[in-house]
């Protein structure tokens, strides 16, 4: 039985789940130390996760009143940066182990700091898309263009 989706989120929902299902079961198999510490770098690895893969299926969604190239471009790649930078925090966890609060506090700075490239991203598109429907409508009205042709 195959699973068909016109807009391409079945794959994305496929891949998401057995990242994570690997991610789970690369912790628990293979015998991490089960400390305060790893536990957090496991939640906020698998949120990243999550968020990364949420993140594809909604730009899937939500190109309606957005610059479709930007938006999807500069929410892809933020979205891999995110994950990327919370991959590699996770493996430098070990630097944190005398200091847990430190570790959480730069996961959420991480975290702000992708929520303001976020906001900016999707309000970047959104004057782009606003722009480009402006030219749209004086290309419709026949009004006179730059350069007058």
């Amino acid at each position: 039985m195959t699973i068909q989706h016109k807009s391409g989120v079945a794959p994305i929902l496929g891949v998401g789940v057995i990242v994570i299902a690997f991610t789970l079961a690369a912790f628990f198999l293979l015998g991490f130390e089960r400390s305060a510490l790893n536990l957090w770098a496991l939640c906020f690895l698998l949120l990243s996760e999550v968020i990364m893969f949420g993140g594809l299926i909604g730009v899937r969604h939500t190109k309606a009143g957005h610059s479709t190239v930007f938006m999807s471009s500069g929410m892809t790649v933020t979205l891999a940066l995110y994950f990327a930078v919370t991959l590699a925090s996770v493996f430098l966890s070990g630097l944190f182990s005398g200091n847990l609060n430190a570790f959480i506090l730069m996961e959420l700075g991480i975290i702000a700091l992708f929520a303001v490239i976020t906001i900016s991203i999707l309000a970047f598109s959104r004057s782009i898309r606003r722009r480009e429907n402006e030219d749209y409508s004086k290309v419709d009205s026949n009004e006179a263009k730059r350069g007058g042709f």
